[in-house]
């Protein structure tokens, strides 16, 4: 009986410790005075991604504000004559907005994303495993007293 949890325990912590899904990558691009992208996922990600627009000549596009679920990233490059919007978050399973606001001079802008499944960290999977042990513990001992 030890030997069955012990091997479901591995096999339970291998199966936490290495999500199903891959990343996952998208790029948009828009040219409109305020423009939404979403995407929904089931699992809990990593968002990474930038956007970004630049002027040739008198032709481009300002963005005045981008927002991820409502947190405003702020513009890297806000004095350069190009706008730079980087983002690096934890995002939970569910809905999820970017929000991009701007003039637009006769150009747009872009923009790409990627999302990496969160993997648990090593407390997590000590805490299950520790979990899984005691069930194993009263189980044993449940066996014994029969």
């Amino acid at each position: 009986m030890i030997r069955t949890l012990s091997a479901i325990t591995a096999a339970t912590l291998i199966a936490l410790a290495s999500p199903s899904q891959a990343a996952e990558s998208a790029s948009f691009i828009g040219s409109g005075t305020s423009q939404f992208f979403g995407f929904e996922i089931d699992y809990a990600a990593k968002l990474t991604g930038s956007i970004v627009s630049s002027f040739s000549g008198l032709a481009g596009y300002d963005i005045t504000s981008v927002s991820i679920d409502g947190v405003s990233i702020p513009d890297l490059l806000p004095a350069v004559g190009a706008d730079y919007f980087e983002f690096s978050l934890d995002v939970a399973p569910g809905l999820h907005t970017i929000f991009v606001k701007g003039t637009p001079y006769g150009g747009s802008f872009v923009g790409s994303y990627t999302l990496t499944p969160a993997v648990p960290e090593a407390n997590a999977l000590l805490l299950g495993l520790a979990g899984l042990g005691a069930v194993g513990f009263a189980a044993a001992r449940r066996g014994r007293r029969s």
